[in-house]
């Protein structure tokens, strides 16, 4: 009985060495993350990750350009630079998540109603409970 209960053990350290020395990789080999140079990262990942779209990018309707959209998303309580803000009085405390979501749900359901519709993904448990995805 010790010689099988050894025999597991050494033949499950060996599978975790091998995963331990292996590590993790994706895109061309190397993990790639916000703060990863790009050297480690391929091109198309990196900007992704440095540079992300507004929020405002995530919308569209019909014929309306750029500066229609622009204006519609200022309109509606957007910032001027795509994006969704509020003041942080009081600092990061579950109190100022809460009010920056109602803000954010505010301002998609003033684009829906504008008759834009939201064109970004709806995966994952924050973005599937937001009303533009709960509309689709």
């Amino acid at each position: 009985m010790k010689q099988v209960r050894r025999r597991s053990c050494t033949g499950f350290g060996l599978l975790m060495a091998v995963a331990v020395m292996t590590g993790c990789t994706a895109g061309n080999g190397r993990l790639c993350g916000p703060q990863t140079p790009r050297a480690y990262c391929d091109k198309k990942t990196h900007d992704a990750l440095a540079n992300p779209p507004s929020q405002r990018d995530s919308w569209a309707a019909g014929t309306a350009d750029a500066s229609q959209l622009g204006a519609a998303w200022v309109a509606c309580g957007g910032m001027a630079n795509g994006n969704v803000g509020i003041d942080q009085q009081g600092g990061n405390g579950p109190e100022t998540v809460q009010r920056l979501t109602r803000k954010n749900d505010d301002v998609q359901r003033c684009m829906m109603q504008k008759g834009y519709r939201y064109t970004g993904t709806c995966s994952g448990d924050t973005a599937s409970r937001f009303p533009a995805c709960q509309s689709r």
